[in-house]
């Protein structure tokens, strides 16, 4: 197969599964019964004091079951598991300098395990196995971080990569270290409602800053093959 069709296939992979998690996510906090942490009385899903985690949870804070809102949570994780897979797998070998491919397999190895850690969410919904789910979840987002960095490096040892796709990772990888250091050190969600807020604040504009981010760079990957190729 035509190694540039596979690139393509790859990027548009993960750029629909992108826009596939945002519709089904969205359906699901539609969906969603009710109840928080502190409050399991609260009427349907609360942006900012639930977690996306509790759109995944086979029975939500108020107790009622939350079938369908998990499947469509799930799905829309799973399949965003397999797309960025595939895209960190083709990641290397859209970029022709050696030193910028080597920080790329470093950029796709943290990628993919990313990638595996959206996927254990998904089969680990928190009521179930809280601690796996925790673990993986805290795996996700540092592995992203940590590839959001290689990748960044990558543009910019790579010559004619357009530059402003690096300043856009590492404005990224900024806005999620910040959202690790509270994830890992701030106060604990379950102490009061504020800390709730922060948390699950913190979490949603991570989540959408990384599907932006990742839909720009698929963007700029799928530019840079048209160019690159042009100058083989």
């Amino acid at each position: 197969m035509n190694s540039q069709l596979v690139q393509r296939s790859a990027i548009l992979f993960a750029l629909l599964s992108a826009i596939l998690f945002f519709v089904l996510s969205s359906w699901a906090m539609a969906e969603y019964p009710g109840g928080t942490i502190h409050n399991r009385a609260t009427v349907g899903y609360s942006f900012w004091y639930n977690y996306f985690s509790d759109l995944g949870r086979t029975r939500s804070w108020n107790g009622e079951p939350n079938g369908l809102s998990s499947l469509l949570f799930q799905s829309g994780l799973i399949t965003v598991g397999i797309s960025l897979g595939a895209y960190f797998l083709m990641l290397p070998t859209i970029f022709r300098k050696a030193e910028a491919r080597v920080l790329a397999v470093a950029a796709s190895l943290m990628g993919l395990l990313a990638a595996a850690s959206y996927i254990g969410i998904a089969l680990y919904p928190l009521n179930v196995n809280y601690h796996r789910h925790t673990l993986f979840v805290r795996a996700g987002f540092i592995a992203f971080l940590i590839m959001s960095l290689f990748y960044t490096l990558s543009i910019r040892r790579e010559p004619g990569y357009p530059r402003h796709y690096a300043r856009a990772f590492a404005v990224f990888s900024f806005i999620l270290g910040v959202q690790v250091v509270i994830m890992l050190f701030g106060p604990r969600s379950w102490t009061s409602p504020g800390a709730l807020l922060l948390q699950a604040s913190a979490q949603k504009v991570v989540v959408y800053a990384e599907m932006l981010c990742m839909v720009y760079q698929g963007v700029g990957a799928w530019r840079w093959i048209s160019t690159s190729n042009q100058l083989s």
